[in-house]
């Protein structure tokens, strides 16, 4: 009876183990999905200015391109 429950407790410690790992491998992805987004985001932003920047320049040019 003592040794079927060990081998129950072993089998649980092994099982969650076995979950454990799995979790730190998702955690790791999800850190580096984490990571790329959020360099996504940053290049996302500076488009976003370098496409402001350029607008206004060209309203500049238009406008003095029209006097």
């Amino acid at each position: 009876m003592l040794k079927t429950m060990q081998e129950v407790s072993l089998k649980s410690l092994d099982m969650i183990n076995k979950n454990a790992e799995g979790l730190n491998k998702l955690a790791g992805f999800l850190h580096d999905t984490q990571k790329q987004l959020n360099m996504l985001a940053t290049k996302v932003l500076e488009l976003e200015e370098k496409q402001k920047k350029t607008i206004e320049e060209l309203s500049k040019y238009e406008r003095s391109a029209s006097n």
